[in-house]
């Protein structure tokens, strides 16, 4: 259960940014960038803080479709798979051979990449010149989500940090883009042993 913990998303606001404009032009084009290179495969390293300590890194590789489908595979050090299609998820754990199934809330943009392509603009958005750096706020159902968003020279997200209201901040670390890639037949079916236990959220 506790991978789940790693997609929602809150961060503090950081003094000395500048506001409004250049954040949303820049914002305006990481957007446009993501859906130019759909689908994409890219390879992540996800750092788990707790109270500024690292808790847990993972690793593996993310295949995107489009912002409803996608699917987050992890290979180190457990295999986990996350799939995102239409609003709705299952998270397997190979490790409890558990499959955790349900839907995810319309009213909350709880993934980074739901937040990165999402066309609200967000009711705070700042950027830091120096570091290439988009600090982008959004409201919703479950209430206030902040991202730092560093921006590679291709405009796309080579670092993302959330902080979780809960106060749990993930790090991600994007590399190694493949972009216009070919969907695999069956790329967001699992395959999973008779014996998996299924728990459905719904």
């Amino acid at each position: 259960m506790k991978g789940l913990k790693v997609f929602a998303a809150v961060l503090l606001l950081t003094a000395g940014w500048r506001c409004a404009l250049p954040a949303l032009t820049f914002l305006e084009q990481v957007r446009a960038k993501i859906n130019a290179s759909r689908p994409f495969r890219a390879d992540f390293v996800q750092q788990v803080m707790i109270d500024g300590e690292l808790n847990l890194e993972e690793s593996g590789f993310i295949v995107f479709a489009d912002s409803t489908r996608m699917k987050w595979q992890y290979l180190r050090p457990d295999f986990k798979t996350f799939i995102l299609e239409n609003g709705r998820f299952q998270f397997y754990e190979r490790e409890n051979n558990q499959l955790l199934k349900g839907r995810i809330d319309p009213r909350n943009e709880q993934l980074i990449w739901d937040l990165l392509c999402s066309p609200k603009p967000g009711q705070s958005s700042r950027w830091d010149e120096r570091t290439r750096t988009i600090l982008l706020r959004v409201e919703d159902g479950s209430g206030r989500q902040e991202l730092k968003i560093k921006i590679a020279a291709d405009f796309l997200p080579e670092r993302v940090e959330q902080t979780s209201a809960s106060e749990v901040t993930n790090v991600y670390l994007f590399r190694n883009f493949r972009t216009g890639i070919v969907l695999a037949d069956g790329e967001f079916a699992l395959n999973l042993p008779e014996s998996v236990e299924i728990i459905e959220t719904e």
